[in-house]
């Protein structure tokens, strides 16, 4: 019996997300368009790597 792959671990993706999301918040003076941006960047970043993880994984 084969053990699953441990969990893909996002929290540099959130972080980045979130320092991008308040900056484009704080430049633009519009805190909606930041949060709306940050929740988009941290679905693409997590997205992305978990992607990668997973072609990698089965390269091996």
């Amino acid at each position: 019996m084969s053990t699953p792959p441990p969990p893909v671990a996002h929290t540099t993706e959130m972080v980045i997300a979130t320092v991008v999301g308040a900056a484009a918040g704080l430049l633009s003076g519009n805190y909606l368009l930041g949060g709306i941006v940050g929740i988009v960047i941290g679905i693409g970043l997590s997205v992305a790597k978990t992607l990668y993880l997973d072609r990698k994984r089965r390269r091996r």
